[in-house]
């Protein structure tokens, strides 16, 4: 009984030292070289949705003004939200002429903004998510928008939406677009479209989804929050806009800045004790702080820097930190 009891110390003492155990995680990044970017801009065009789309048309200017700047090559293409299951052209690019525009278009910019009037006679069921998904899926690029998605390119995609993604798998078919509010629970989970999309690229980092959408507290009207297209930019460390804004121009200058590949936000691998984070760029450190530094978010394990402190394009990133135990990985990690 004696010997017994001796044991039982030694184990307790054992898991005592383990609870005490700090892990510790560091992540490297490169802010990116290459040059390549496809674009798709996945616009709502249900009945509400005229004057964002003309908004996003007439500030489009200020997102080229980065790709040009920054010689980025480009395949830019656009969708609406309205998705019908049964549609065999289901998920096509808009427009005439040219699938998709690309930097060697000289009247890109013209053409962007009426491709993005994609109308106001879609759906009441906006299924952006799904439409998306299919539309830079492998079936679509066999087909319909041959050419669009690039293996080696990075890959932006921009929701334009004034309510929530009723992506459904067909579940609310022939019902009011109501329904995508109070049987939320019959919605294609969120993370599934996170990992098809990232799915894409060889790189997870090559995959940013942003959002320009109904955010709590918006002040215009007919405008209500999405959480599902909120969710998707989070999990994909891109930037969430709000669409009552009556000048889209700041917007999209950010935006053009990321879709030249030169992003703002990197996911570490492992949940970080925020206090013990160290980040470096180009082996100088950054100090924690949201105006000239950079913010860490615990729910989505992203480091996020200011705008004044973006590394520049070709440059290191360096996390290292003390790994918070027992948090859940983000969705699509």
């Amino acid at each position: 009984m004696r010997y017994a009891l001796v044991i039982l110390a030694l184990t307790a003492g054992c898991k005592q030292e383990n609870d005490f155990y700090e892990q510790t995680g560091s992540d490297t990044w490169r802010q990116a070289e290459n040059d390549q970017v496809d674009i798709l801009f996945v616009v709502d065009n249900s009945c509400s949705m005229a004057e964002e789309q003309a908004t996003l048309g007439a500030g489009f200017t200020s997102f080229a003004e980065q790709l040009e700047g920054s010689q980025t090559r480009f395949h830019l293409g656009v969708i609406s939200t309205s998705f019908d299951y049964t549609d065999p052209e289901r998920g096509k690019l808009v427009g005439e002429g040219p699938l998709f525009l690309t930097e060697e278009d000289p009247g890109y910019v013209a053409e962007f903004a009426s491709r993005a009037a994609v109308g106001t006679g879609g759906d009441d069921q906006e299924k952006g998510l799904a439409a998306a998904a299919y539309a830079l899926g492998p079936v679509a690029n066999l087909d319909l928008n041959d050419g669009f998605v690039r293996r080696d390119a990075r890959m932006l995609i921009v929701f334009v939406s004034d309510e929530e993604d009723c992506s459904d798998d067909g579940a609310l078919l022939g019902l009011s677009g109501e329904e995508c509010y109070t049987r939320r629970d019959e919605l294609v989970p969120v993370a599934e479209y996170v990992e098809e999309f990232r799915g894409l690229k060889d790189n997870l980092e090559d995959v940013q989804a942003t959002a320009i959408i109904g955010v709590e507290g918006s002040a215009c009207q007919n405008v209500y929050p999405s959480t599902r297209y909120r969710q998707v930019a989070e999990l994909t460390g891109g930037s969430v806009n709000n669409i009552c804004e009556g000048d889209w121009g700041e917007m999209l200058t950010n935006l053009g800045l990321n879709a030249s590949g030169v992003i703002e936000q990197f996911q570490l691998s492992k949940a970080a004790k925020p206090e013990t984070l160290e980040v470096y760029v180009d082996d100088v450190l950054i100090p924690q702080e949201l105006r000239s530094g950079y913010s860490y978010d615990e729910t989505t394990w992203y480091i996020r820097f200011a705008p004044s402190a973006v590394p520049p394009r070709g440059s290191v990133i360096v996390a290292n930190y003390t790994v918070q135990p027992g948090q859940p990985s983000p969705p699509g990690l």
